[in-house]
């Protein structure tokens, strides 16, 4: 059955799937080692030939994962003793020397910003002809981006020729982003419905960065009313351009819109991978619709969690209403470090930005892609002491086709130890779906285990998405970081007792404990809010086993998915 199982998945195409069942087949016993290497050698060949299909249609992106899940292939991650004869010759081209084929190409295509991002994915720029030098740091210059500049020195003992840019002409390349709504009722009173946002320019034909929020009602599609989209420049409220979304990401709240104007700047994205307490920056944008407006302050913590990859920067610099979707730059070379989002409704007057960082990852595909889909292993693990332990594992999901049981720990990533979950992101939002990486593992016994995955499409909200086919139980864990065994013989509901409370939780902070029981008496998520509540009547140890009423709430969007 599985081994026909296998052969319907390769005929699909579904490389992925038949290696993330290879590894439980092997781990269970269902398979040998010969047997997994026999089948390896076949999706090698299934990947050799979607290389060599990419590579004469000039698909440089299938290049680039075909090669390195070939290579990964071949270094026989599970150690079942690989023999690979390749039916005909096979070179594969170093990962360097197919980033410089695709940002050639996209030099071609006049894609010159996109062009200079793939460009700096290369570990070295050494190695570029004096032809190719000059013709990045044109765009170097004409870009502002001073990563770039630095990068294509000739030497090290060179002062890179940094652009000078003041705050002035940055103002220029920020925009203020205008959505009309039509109108809506309060009070019995129409009144106009606006929303109001800020953006700046990437590219010098006239693409815009900004939020997703201020522009969702342009591509949601629950969204039912009117909506039209206008930017305005500095300078020139009373004139209002019409734009068009392009591209959007929902989990980081990043949105590039097409705008029919010639710039008169861009600005680039920082590489700055971590900004740091105290950093003095700057915030531009138009709050509450006035433009050309900027605010200072330091940067007072990095590492908030807010967000469901990744994470946000907390900002002391005053920013309100109408700055979203604004640049956060560095003062001394005018790069955007970070893009401003709305405040939290628990946090008021608390101001937060989205690292630049995080949203190069996916920059380039907001040009073609429409709506970005970010890839995942299909796992909810909890960051504690022992490093990161598997709490839930989601139904169809590449961990949950290799084997991956709840209470194992994750210790590596393509060889990389991971011990919190922005290290983990950050390694696998380096790939795409269909992109294989090799995790370690120590199950419960603390026996070492190797598995060799597929990434797969990750949803908006994993945990909305496993509420239409689970019970909410099943979920505990993820919401309220909390495990249960249902108890039988209940009158009156569902009973349960708490088995496992997962420090720093929901629970843990709830003073909830191992073997205190509960009865369930209502649940309801709650859209608008995006959270999911739970109300019980709880007899908790600590109090004596009282018995007494709880409510337990929490966002539906965690970051505790990989």
């Amino acid at each position: 059955m599985l081994l026909d199982h296998l052969e319907e998945l390769l005929d699909q195409g579904a490389s992925g799937a038949v290696v993330d069942r290879l590894n439980s087949g092997l781990i269970g016993g269902l398979l040998s080692a010969p047997d997994v290497g026999e089948w390896m050698s076949r999706v090698i060949d299934a990947e050799s030939h979607r290389f060599r299909i990419a590579r004469v249609e000039e698909d440089w992106e299938t290049v680039l994962q075909s090669v390195d899940n070939i290579r990964i292939l071949l270094s026989d991650p599970l150690q079942v003793g690989l023999e690979y004869s390749p039916g005909e010759e096979l070179e594969l081209p170093a990962r360097d020397e197919i980033l410089l084929w695709w940002s050639l190409a996209e030099l071609d295509r006049q894609e010159e910003v996109l062009a200079l991002y793939r460009l700096l994915r290369r570990s070295t720029l050494d190695d570029l002809s004096e032809e190719q030098r000059i013709a990045f740091r044109h765009l170097a210059e004409r870009f502002n981006n001073s990563e770039a500049l630095r990068r294509l020195e000739v030497s090290d003992t060179d002062e890179p020729i940094l652009p000078e840019v003041t705050s002035a002409d940055l103002l220029a390349g920020t925009v203020t982003v205008w959505v009309n709504r039509g109108m809506r009722i309060s009070g019995g009173v129409g009144v106009p419905d606006r929303v109001i946002g800020s953006g700046f320019f990437v590219d010098p034909r006239g693409y815009v960065i900004t939020n997703y929020h201020v522009i969702s009602s342009e591509v949601d599609p629950t969204y039912n009313g009117f909506s039209r989209l206008y930017v305005k420049l500095p300078g020139r409220s009373t004139e209002r351009i019409p734009a068009r979304v392009v591209g959007y990401d929902r989990v980081f709240d990043i949105a590039l819109l097409k705008v029919e104007i010639d710039p008169p700047i861009v600005m680039s994205l920082s590489d700055v991978r971590r900004l740091v307490p105290g950093e003095r920056v700057l915030a531009l944008g138009s709050p509450g619709g006035l433009d050309s407006t900027i605010t200072s302050g330091i940067v007072s913590a990095s590492g908030r969690r807010f967000l469901q990859i990744g994470e946000a920067v907390q900002i002391d610099a005053p920013v309100n209403p109408g700055n979203s979707g604004g640049p956060l730059v560095l003062p001394d070379d005018g790069q955007v470090a970070a893009v401003v989002f709305a405040g939290i409704p628990q946090f008021e007057g608390v101001n937060f930005v989205i690292p630049a960082y995080w949203i190069r990852h996916f920059f380039p595909r907001l040009f073609t892609d429409g709506a970005i889909v970010h890839p995942w292993l299909g796992v909810s693990l909890h960051e504690g002491s022992r490093g990161l332990t598997a709490v839930y594992v989601v139904p169809g999901s590449p961990v949950q086709r290799s084997g991956v049981q709840v209470g194992e720990r994750l210790t590596h990533i393509n060889g990389v130890a991971v011990s919190d979950m922005i290290d983990a992101q950050d390694l696998i939002l380096g790939g795409r779906p269909g992109s294989l990486v090799v995790t370690d593992w120590i199950d419960s016994s603390g026996t070492e285990v190797r598995r060799l995955l597929a990434l797969d499409q990750r949803p908006f909200s994993p945990v909305e998405d496993a509420m239409k086919s689970q019970p909410i139980e099943e979920l505990f864990p993820v919401l309220f970081g909390m495990n249960v065994d249902e108890l039988a013989g209940s009158l009156f509901g569902p009973d349960y007792v708490i088995t496992d409370v997962l420090p720093g939780s929901i629970a843990d902070e709830s003073s909830l404990s191992v073997n205190d029981p509960f009865s369930l008496r209502n649940w309801h998520v709650d859209r608008d809010a995006r959270a999911a509540f739970i109300q019980i009547v709880i007899r908790k140890r600590k109090a004596g086993f009282l018995e007494t009423g709880l409510q337990l709430g929490a966002y539906l969007e965690t970051n505790s998915f990989l």
